[in-house]
């Protein structure tokens, strides 16, 4: 048995003393289910509505503190500031804060999740302003079947019953990891799924995120692949570690916002480097087409049936055309599984080195590095993680 197999045995046993049913939270919201306010409208935010929507849970507004949000609207609902809350609604709603967590630790009641502080200047900012009730929305992701089939983006409360189905893939991807590191890592994000939120994932600095000098290789001939441009840090940070010594650069950015940010960026850049560097208004994907997108005009924006325009999608096999690709990033918001479909000719062709994130859906902790495998059996695996549990890469070379 290896330590992914004990965390199951260990959860097997605890169970029922962690989960709550959905009647459960509903009981324990009483009648401040019918003045919910969810605080922050991005990503996380409009994710979790989707979620207790689906359970019949409609909460009243968005609040948010950025004053470019306030008077906007987000999936319908009016977005105020946290200084309006309690006039509009009382000092008794519930603010469900929606902000991507590392999550505070493991409280067995409502009650007590109360009363702790997460996201600590945000609570105090809401508490300030009149609001007696405040919550982490990862408190929530102890209601299971809350979140069964993984329907929308939210990092912090993972599919169960999907982690539950899929044990054998679970601890199979732990004995592909290649050093203790990767292994303590994974085994601390599963822990954190399944038993403790108050688990301490191994967390490294940012600065070298998509670049660890222990993973990157440094060629003259690079060709960097990168999905979900945004606009252009990563082509920056290329540019700096390469020295602007490269051999094409591919930026692929389907949010027509950020893409203006990644052509203005571009169009900045010697006339030597924009002559080696293709970029694409398109979301790199397992076919050629349109699929519905979410624009949040920033970063966060992803593919969703829920999404808000049509965007073209592309395959990365077709936009290379049999070129070559030395280095593939993709962190482009739960469609890393179907973009890597679509790169199936040019991993097997040219092996590429792969920084791929695994946290947006449940089953990419296991799909990623199984699928990469499947292509090209020599791949040798890493994982970091930058943000606890929350945001992790795969570094497969």
């Amino acid at each position: 048995m290896n330590r992914i197999d004990s965390i199951y045995e260990e959860f097997d046993k605890i169970r029922s003393e962690i989960e709550i049913s959905i009647e459960k939270m509903k009981s324990d919201l009483g009648n401040m289910i019918n003045k919910i306010v969810l605080y922050g409208a991005g990503s996380a935010g409009i994710a979790f509505l989707k979620y207790l929507n689906d359970a019949g849970i409609y909460p009243v507004c968005f609040a948010d503190g950025k004053p470019e949000k306030q008077g906007q609207f987000c999936e319908g609902l009016e977005i105020i500031s946290p200084e309006d809350i309690a006039a509009r609604f009382g000092a008794d709603a519930l603010v469900i804060v929606t902000i991507n967590t590392d999550g505070k630790r493991y409280c067995k009641s409502f009650e007590e999740a109360l009363r702790i502080g997460g996201h600590s200047g945000v609570h105090r900012r809401l508490s300030e302003a009149g609001c007696r009730n405040v919550i982490d929305y990862t408190y929530f992701r102890r209601c299971h079947s809350l979140f069964h089939g993984d329907p929308y983006n939210l990092p912090s409360c993972s599919d169960i019953g999907e982690m539950l189905k899929n044990r054998d893939n679970v601890t199979h991807v732990y004995d592909l990891l290649d050093d203790d590191v990767s292994k303590e890592t994974y085994e601390k994000i599963v822990r954190f799924r399944f038993i403790d939120d108050s688990t301490e994932v191994p967390t490294i600095t940012q600065e070298s995120q998509y670049f660890e000098k222990d993973f990157y290789r440094n060629e003259t001939d690079a060709c960097f692949v990168d999905c979900g441009a945004f606009n252009g840090i990563s082509m920056e940070t290329f540019l700096k570690i390469n020295g602007g010594v490269f051999e094409r650069y591919y930026g692929f950015e389907p949010d027509s916002y950020n893409f203006q940010l990644l052509n203005k960026f571009i169009d900045g850049l010697p006339l030597d480097i924009r002559k080696r560097s293709e970029i694409f208004n398109a979301a790199v994907y397992d076919e050629c087409g349109t699929e519905t997108f979410y624009s949040l005009k920033g970063p966060g924006s992803f593919m969703a049936d829920i999404g808000n325009e049509s965007v073209n999608t592309i395959t990365i096999d077709k936009a290379l055309e049999g070129r070559k690709a030395t280095y593939i990033k993709m962190n482009i918001e739960g469609s890393e599984i179907k973009a890597l479909k679509g790169a199936e000719n040019t991993i097997k062709n040219f092996r590429p080195l792969i920084a791929a994130a695994g946290y947006h859906k449940t089953r990419d902790l296991w799909e990623v590095p199984m699928i990469i495998k499947s292509f090209n059996p020599d791949y040798r695996f890493n994982l970091r993680s930058y943000m606890n549990h929350l945001s992790f890469i795969y570094y497969c070379s």
